[in-house]
């Protein structure tokens, strides 16, 4: 399989694949909102760490131990 081949079929992977992580990650979060009762009395805490978990997610991925500084200069 040649690497346009892969670029495209992995960019369609991943325009499918977020937007269902994101409605079930979002599903998650009222199902934990509605039926934890801790969740109920410190909503800002819990929807502070909500909105952490996407935000330190996706930075771990660009920062991630894979990308080395050599490696992106050398490209």
């Amino acid at each position: 399989m040649s690497s346009i081949e892969f670029n495209e079929r992995l960019m369609i992977l991943i325009i499918c694949a977020i937007p269902f992580a994101a409605l079930l990650y979002c599903g998650l979060v009222f199902a934990i909102v509605l039926t934890v009762p801790a969740a109920k009395t410190y909503p800002l805490l819990f929807g502070g760490i909500f909105a952490l978990i996407p935000l330190v997610t996706g930075a771990a991925i660009w920062i991630g131990p894979g990308r080395n500084a050599s490696n992106d200069s050398a490209q």
